[in-house]
């Protein structure tokens, strides 16, 4: 994929990366001024393959597979160093029963319900760990993808003429993560249980309150289509 956006010269947005050598491979063609981005899922940030051997280990599985302790702390650099740009979520939900039937590489199956965890976790994680710092956070989580998706400064920033879509995260607040408390469609977690400090109290749209306090208070049916336009640099 790298040698085709080379040679096409069409930017290359990668997903799902959870490799030193995937990681590598980034940074070098960003060394040759290649438009080559990445993201890294929060649970790749949180999970390695010494995760499998617990009890139903695979509810932890994804895909690409989970990599080793290296791969994980490999990840944490690349977003603090900016060769990744993005930390995602990937909600792709199944039942438990099925989640955890196939153990070959040709019945596994990947998903969890990520997105209600995925900046509480990077805040928790990441911003009160040291491993990146508050402005890097608002980078991954929000401006860089609104940049490389074209719909920057619309989205990703809080200024005149920007469509006021604001999270509130108060960072000293500790909260344990419970499959009840999570809204997707779901019957389990692989965040259950999990203490994250520094948690979202309130998102808006557009100016609108939609969740406070971990409650759906705003209106529904607001959403609007905007189209997507040619990547800026992040």
């Amino acid at each position: 994929m790298l040698l085709l956006s080379k040679r096409t010269d069409s930017p290359l947005y990668i997903v799902h990366v959870s490799s030193i050598e995937g990681t590598e491979s980034i940074a070098e063609a960003r060394g040759k001024r290649l438009p080559v981005y990445g993201e890294a899922l929060h649970n790749y940030l949180a999970f390695c393959n010494e995760d499998y051997a617990k009890p139903n280990g695979m509810i932890y599985h994804n895909y690409p597979a989970l990599k080793s302790p290296k791969d994980r702390a490999a990840l944490w650099e690349g977003l603090r160093s900016g060769v990744l740009d993005v930390a995602s979520s990937d909600d792709f939900t199944i039942p438990f029963a099925s989640k955890i039937s196939g153990k070959e590489v040709d019945n596994a199956l990947g998903g969890h319900n990520g997105i209600e965890t995925r900046m509480a976790y990077m805040f928790s994680e990441g911003v009160k760990k040291g491993r990146i710092d508050v402005n890097r956070f608002v980078d991954v989580s929000s401006t860089a993808v609104a940049k490389l998706f074209g719909l920057y400064p619309r989205k990703g920033a809080i200024a005149i003429g920007s469509d006021a879509d604001i999270v509130l995260i108060d960072p000293n607040r500790k909260q344990t993560v419970r499959l009840a408390d999570l809204h997707s469609n779901c019957d389990y977690s692989i965040w259950d249980g999990w203490e994250f400090e520094g948690v979202p109290t309130m998102t808006m749209l557009r100016g609108n309150i939609l969740v406070e306090e971990g409650l759906w208070t705003g209106p529904a049916g607001i959403g609007q289509f905007i189209a997507s336009r040619s990547p800026e640099q992040p």
